[in-house]
């Protein structure tokens, strides 16, 4: 899918070796399957199958490709966004926590800063006001690294954002993981629900109703809504279901806790969704899920657990939530948006300037 209202310039290429930057089209899609299938870094926010969850003309969708010779090198799924100030920036992701660069696994630093470099010049060419990119933890890529945030920088780009998320290791053993959190009050919380009756088992999407009305009733306590409609979560369970983890606790044979995840690759584990009704805060529902998760995962063999962001746009911390991950094991990772803005007139890969 290509934007309608920048008509892409020919792929880009200044001479032997260097990259070569196309929009993808729909002829590209088995190619764009079977790179994130054996990418280092890619995660199910640079699947086509999950973005296919937004509506169609929700984004000005602007996906690209990036190849040295005949060899795919990297993807960008990416939208161009149109920010107040009526300026139009390359954007990835666009419909996800994260996005960026997805690349072949140990990638050479000098490749990935040729690809930043190709990007740049795509953007200039298409006439855009820059480039920005929110990009994963490099625990995200095998083996983990931060090559792509150098080379990010020194391209010019400058951090925005910066997001901490807690990140939890899971242990090759999934019976060690009640003993592996360092609180010995949570570990007791999980002991406290198990006597208590607190059930735990993965369901299926009919039981996403169940499961949006509980997160629904407990976001609505803090005068907040679910970023996701009913809708979204059971369209992103029909297009990827072997991705999705759900999962309830009941007590008394009703629903009062539960958890909905998203599998990014086959290390990390992302959580989108934690719920609790707190009417039954007294059974520690909410500790006793997250354990019976990580339980779930580690045994599935993956090594991260994301628990996803604790802190805003203006740095602040929620130390309420920071403070009960962490007293499960978490620890802080950095999920960062990289921004890159043309200064026009800007030179084009073709020595003119864009007026």
């Amino acid at each position: 899918m290509t934007s309608a209202t920048a008509p892409p310039p020919p792929a880009q290429a200044a001479g032997p070796g260097a990259i070569m930057v196309a929009p993808y089209t729909s002829a590209d899609e088995t190619a764009w399957a079977d790179f994130l299938a054996g990418s280092g870094n890619a995660t199910l926010f640079h699947d086509l199958r999950f973005l296919a969850y937004h509506s169609p003309g929700r984004f000005d969708t602007h996906h690209l490709l990036f190849r040295r010779g005949p060899s795919l090198v990297a993807l960008l799924p990416a939208a161009i966004i149109t920010e107040p100030d009526g300026r139009r920036l390359l954007k990835s992701p666009y419909g996800g926590s994260v996005g960026g660069c997805a690349l072949r696994p140990r990638e050479h630093i000098e490749t990935i800063q040729a690809i930043v470099q190709g990007l740049q010049e795509y953007a200039v060419a298409c006439g855009l006001a820059g480039v920005e990119l929110r990009i994963g933890p490099g625990i995200y890529a095998q083996p983990p690294n931060e090559n792509m945030s150098f080379a990010l920088a020194a391209a010019g780009f400058v951090l925005a954002r910066r997001w901490l998320s807690q990140v939890i290791t899971l242990p090759g053993d999934a019976a060690a993981v009640v003993e592996g959190i360092p609180t010995p009050v949570r570990r007791r919380y999980v002991r406290y629900a198990q006597r208590q009756g607190v059930t735990f088992a993965q369901v299926g999407p009919e039981r996403l109703p169940d499961f949006h009305a509980l997160l629904t009733a407990n976001r609505a306590k803090h005068g907040a809504v679910p970023t996701h409609a009913l809708a979204d979560l059971q369209r992103i369970f029909e297009l990827t279901p072997e991705r999705v983890g759900l999962f309830l606790c009941e007590y008394q044979r009703r629903p009062i806790g539960g958890a909905y995840l998203l599998e990014l690759n086959p290390r990390v584990v992302y959580w989108s969704y934690l719920c609790h009704d707190e009417r039954f805060e007294h059974t520690r529902v909410t500790t006793f899920t997250t354990a019976r998760v990580m339980e779930h995962y580690a045994a599935r063999g993956f090594k991260y657990l994301d628990f996803g962001p604790s802190t805003f746009d203006d740095w602040s911390l929620n130390r309420g939530l920071a403070k009960f991950k962490e007293e499960l094991g978490g620890v802080g990772f950095c999920r960062d948006t990289w921004r890159w803005e043309v200064t026009f007139p800007a030179p084009r890969p073709d020595g003119r300037t864009n007026a």
